[in-house]
């Protein structure tokens, strides 16, 4: 065990050593921080959110319902007949644009834009009450489930979902939670290249550094070299994905506040026909995080190994980035249905639209089975080879 524990030591040791594993996350930091900032600054500086928080932190937990979209075209319409002269220089837009900046004067830019997002139309934001709001926000669902290429029987499946949540719905100020969702897409694309600059050369770098001769004929064997090499890369993974997740969510939540938690997930993705809070959704965007960083890992792994070289096993980690920003067009078929399960994809808020059904499993089920079950592979395989491994000739 002591053995064990020395062999894991020295090859995290070797992992964290590199130079360029701090820069990357240090690089990935950075790029999440500037994201959340451009993020931040479009939404209105410190002053702004603040008012729009205390202003509409009164009406969360009120059920959605006619009396509550009358009270906002109601504020709404007084903020414009008490100061018209705020908006003379909208006079030559439309009505609609009018009454956007009027309910961003006062503090409701966030309900605005959540309605909105519904309607999918300005001017009907004017004149919105609650059938035409929960009307469109089921056009959505079903439109988005077509588009994608869902068949009959799974947009079925996934409306009999939507329909057992309570109607109306209680609206919270949820702004932290949908600032990350804008950002949380390219979190996984950064952790995805962080841990491809760590991992790159976990086994590649023993012929790099003419270090095999010595470790593939050391007496504790192959074995527990291989299951430490793996175990430190996971737990570089695990350490990069607590650090970029921890300073998104830890950032949104200094910037907006935590409100929103309990709230159902159509508050932050009016389109899913999900039956879950923002809080359910957040712990399992975490779980598919961790999950995921463990696969990348074992990936980055087990390339290292086949190509024994960390210059290609990089290449190959950014044909794969590259590929998984294309999507599949429905038309393919089951092709593109399972395309969608890629890991890339995990942190996607679209993630919580898919209305594709394997089976009786959602997206989400279907790919942490996958995920766990690729990684079991990837591990067998990576320890079985390893213990075969030979010293390359010189």
């Amino acid at each position: 065990m002591n053995n064990f524990r020395s062999l894991y030591l020295a090859e995290l040791k070797k992992v964290v050593s590199r130079k360029m594993v701090w820069i990357a996350l240090a690089a990935g930091l950075a790029f999440v921080l500037l994201v959340v900032m451009i993020n931040f600054s479009s939404n209105g500086m410190t002053a702004y959110v603040k008012y729009q928080s205390d202003i509409l932190g009164e009406i969360s937990g009120q059920k959605m319902d006619e009396s509550f979209f009358a009270n906002f075209r109601d504020k709404v319409n007084a903020e414009i007949s008490e100061h018209p002269e705020r908006y003379e220089e909208n006079n030559t837009q439309n009505s609609g644009t009018v009454f956007m900046y009027a309910a961003e004067n006062i503090g409701q830019r966030a309900l605005y834009f959540s309605i909105y997002n519904v309607l999918k139309d300005s001017d009907a934001v004017e004149t919105v009450t609650a059938d035409s709001f929960y009307e469109a926000m089921r056009h959505n669902i079903i439109h988005d489930g077509k588009v994608l290429g869902a068949a009959e029987n799974e947009i079925d499946t996934w409306m009999k979902e939507y329909d057992s949540i309570e109607k109306p719905i209680a609206y919270s100020y949820a702004m932290s939670y949908a600032s990350i969702l804008e950002v949380l897409f390219l979190v996984g694309w950064v952790l995805f290249l962080n841990i491809s600059v760590a991992l790159c050369g976990l086994f590649s770098d023993e012929i790099r550094n003419r270090t095999d001769a010595l470790i593939l004929s050391s007496k504790n064997g192959r074995f527990p070299v291989g299951l430490a090499k793996l175990l430190s890369g996971i737990s570089v993974s695990l350490v990069q994905t607590i650090v970029l997740l921890g300073g998104c969510f830890g950032i949104m939540f200094a910037f907006y506040g935590t409100e929103g938690w309990t709230a159902v997930i159509q508050n932050v993705i009016p389109t899913s026909p999900w039956n879950i809070s923002i809080g359910g959704m957040v712990m399992i965007y975490a779980l598919l995080a961790i999950v995921t960083s463990i696969l990348f890992a074992l990936v980055n792994a087990a390339l290292s190994h086949l190509t024994k070289s960390s210059t290609a096993t990089m290449a190959i980690q950014a044909a794969i980035l590259f590929a998984g920003l294309f999507n599949i067009p429905a038309k393919v078929g089951w092709i593109a249905k399972i395309w969608q399960l890629r890991p890339t994809m995990a942190l996607y808020y679209g993630t919580f639209c898919n209305m594709f059904l394997y089976g009786n499993l959602n997206n989400v089920e279907m790919s942490l089975i996958i995920y766990l079950t690729a990684s079991f592979i990837l591990t067998l395989y990576l320890i079985i080879s390893y213990k075969k491994s030979q010293v390359k000739s010189r």
